[in-house]
Formats: structure tokens, sequence, C-alpha cells
């Protein structure tokens, strides 16, 4: 197969992800966040042609690390199935002889080995949060924090009355320290695994990740709607700020302007068209 000349990876992925729409068997609420992991490993504006099979299998060595990583194996298939593709569309580096290099076969993908273990030691999970929304829960901690003192001293005046029975200033107080606790834990557990995302990474503005603003159509419709894409922790619909884990931030992701996604929604089965990000 002759080659269709020489792209960037990003613009490879993007064919790959319109390609995988029309077939069956494709992981398409996952192949989006792996390949963005590996163009970021790579580089996203690196050409197809020029990348070795060194940098590819330093990549598979990462995701499989010591062969207890959970589901590693699934991972690199994904990455696998794209590079057998770069393969068959000519879209890769040639050997001496003119033909396409299997840069699939780089991708090693070690056996799980099963550890006697009595203790589980969970995968950390990092979470992505753009500059504004990691503020907002710092502020919102510090708040939260500052209530402390005040929520005591209403807990010890109202236990003060011998009569706990019918206590109902008592079990307010109570219930609201509980609360605010609660959201204290949730907010410092997010913070210690958060990740605060790069606005001025030049890939942001070519495909949707989170804290992309993206405009979009209803093809039935044809009305256009203007969201900017975050964690499920910032998710705001009166701001327009829409969750990555929402029924159309989880089809956005990964995705480029001009492409078609369907969102399986209350109302149904919804196709949006991308007409810009940002």
């Amino acid at each position: 197969m002759q080659s269709e000349g020489s792209t960037t990876l990003l613009e490879t992925v993007g064919k790959y992800i319109e390609y995988a729409e029309q077939r069956k068997g494709y992981n398409l609420k996952e192949t989006p966040k792996e390949l963005q992991r590996f163009v970021s490993w790579c580089g996203a504006s690196r050409s197809i042609k020029d990348i070795p099979p060194s940098v590819i299998g330093d990549y598979a060595d990462r995701v499989a690390g010591t062969g207890t990583t959970p589901q590693a194996s699934e991972r690199l298939q994904e990455v696998r199935k794209f590079l057998s593709f770069v393969r068959n569309r000519g879209l890769g580096p040639e050997d001496r002889d003119g033909k396409q290099v299997n840069l699939a076969h780089h991708v090693r993908v070690r056996r799980t080995r099963v550890r006697q273990s009595r203790v589980t030691i969970p995968e950390e999970k990092f979470i992505e949060l753009t500059a504004e929304g990691h503020e907002q829960l710092v502020n919102e901690l510090e708040s939260l924090k500052s209530q402390r003192g005040h929520l005591a001293e209403e807990i010890r005046r109202a236990a003060a009355d011998k009569d706990v029975r019918e206590n109902a200033p008592l079990e307010a107080a109570r219930e609201e320290a509980g609360r605010v606790e609660s959201r204290i834990r949730e907010i410092e557990a997010t913070l210690g695994n958060a990740v605060v995302i790069d606005a001025n990474d030049p890939t942001r503005s070519q495909i949707i990740k989170l804290g992309t603003v993206v405009e979009v159509q209803d093809i039935t419709s044809e009305r256009e709607f203007k969201y900017t894409v975050v964690s499920a922790s910032e998710a705001n619909p009166l701001e327009f700020k829409i969750s990555d884990a929402s029924p159309l931030g989880k089809v956005l992701l990964g995705r480029a302007a001009g492409h078609e996604v369907v969102a399986d929604t209350p109302r149904g089965n919804v196709t949006y068209k991308i007409i810009r990000i940002s």
C-alpha cells in the first residue's frame, strides 16, 4: 500500500478514531484516553514516520510497570490496534526495502503476575483539575476548616442542656459538623491526587481534554451549545461546565473539531457535531 504522506502523530490518531467509529469491537470509551497518553509521551507534533521503536518500547514498559499494573494489558492493546492501523494504511516508517515497519511488535505486553499477599494496594488514580477548579477547592477547604471552631461551640452549648432526649439543636449541630468533616475529607482526597492541567499545552487546542472549551451543534435541532469539559468535582450545569464522566463529556474527550459524536442521554441517543474548540 502506498503511503498517504507524512502526518503528525496527533493527526494520525484523529484518522484512527474516525476509522474506529465505523468498526465493531473497538472500545471507543477508553481508546481516546489511552491514545491521549500515548500522544503526550511521544509528542503530538512529531511525524508518525519519525517515531523510533525504542520510544514505543519505553512507553509500553512504563505502562506495564513490574507486570502487576492493573489493566496494563488492556491499555497497551489499544496502542497496538492503533499502530497496526498505521502500518495497514501505509502511514508509518519504512524499512530499506520500502516495506512498512510493524511498530505494534514493539508494544510488549507482559503477562500479569499473581502475587500472594494479604495486603492489596489500590492503584493510584490521578484527578485532573483546571487551575480555576483547583483554586475553588482550596478556597472551599479553607472555608470549611474555619467553621470547625464555630460548630464545636454550638455543640458544646447545645449539649449543656441536660435533657438530650429532645435536643434538636444538638442533633442539628452534630449533623452539620459531620457534613463539614465529610466534605473536608472528600476535598483533601481530591487535592491529594490532583494534577493541575496546563492550559498553555499546544495540543490542548487540537483535541478535547479537561479544560477545553467546546462548541457543539445538535444535528437534529441544529441548536448550538458551548461547554467547558471539566472533572466531576468541578461540574456545574448552570455555568455550562460538563463533567468528563457525563454522557456528552465522555464522548467528547480525545475528539477534534469537525468530528461527530453520539451521546447516550436520558432522552435517547443525540448526535452532536463539534464546531470548534479552544
